[in-house]
């Protein structure tokens, strides 16, 4: 069985993408990438950066396999997005000392279509709603979760917080996922309570 070794990499670099690949990835995914990165830093310049870093890193490193490279362009921004914003994430771990979550469903992974439709939701809704309703905890958990599907231990890992303010960010972060969610399937179905609420808005 010598030959194994050898042919199994032989394989693996014929699947990993190439760096005009990996660039394309970047370039034709940036509006989700940098939305991504934005839900996270709060700030359009850090989100790009966020992205550049990504790109830079990817065609630097390992190159991922094709069939994964969006995951990854994902994974990448995102971790790039969090590092510059650690200190606001670390800050924000105290407001939960005292929180729990008594959900436990909030704590499960969604199946693949489910969380495609929230990351939707997440992606499409306005980012100044967002940012004002949760804070860069709870946004960044969002985020982790339904773009890379990131269980809770891995977020606590990624954001280098502690296990208990994980599990209570989390839990805010869900519910306003819920009510968001039906927020927009009501929409949906009542435009025209929608728009009305909007004309409401803009009279204000």
């Amino acid at each position: 069985m010598s030959w194994f070794q050898p042919s199994m990499k032989v394989a693996d670099a014929r699947n990993q993408a190439s760096a005009a690949e990996i660039v394309a990835c970047f370039r034709d995914e940036g509006c989700l990438l940098t939305k991504l990165a934005f839900l996270i830093t709060e700030d359009q310049a850090s989100a790009d950066r966020s992205v550049d870093n990504a790109c830079e890193v990817t065609l630097h490193g390992n190159s991922p396999f094709r069939d994964w490279l969006l995951e990854w362009a994902k994974a990448a921004t995102i971790t790039s997005a969090i590092s510059q914003k650690l200190p606001a994430l670390r800050n924000c771990e105290a407001a939960y000392q005292h929180k729990r979550c008594n959900h436990v469903e909030h704590s499960w992974q969604c199946d693949a279509t489910e969380r495609e439709v929230s990351l939707n939701l997440i992606v499409e809704a306005d980012p100044r709603e967002l940012i004002a309703e949760l804070d860069p905890l709870c946004r960044a958990i969002l985020v982790l979760r339904f773009a890379i599907r990131s269980s809770i231990q891995d977020c606590v890992l990624r954001l280098n917080v502690s296990r208990a303010a994980v599990l209570a960010a989390n839990c805010q972060a869900m519910t306003w996922l819920h009510a968001f969610t039906g927020k927009s399937l009501e929409e949906q179905h009542n435009p025209s309570h929608a728009l009305s609420q909007s004309r409401d808005g803009s009279q204000t």
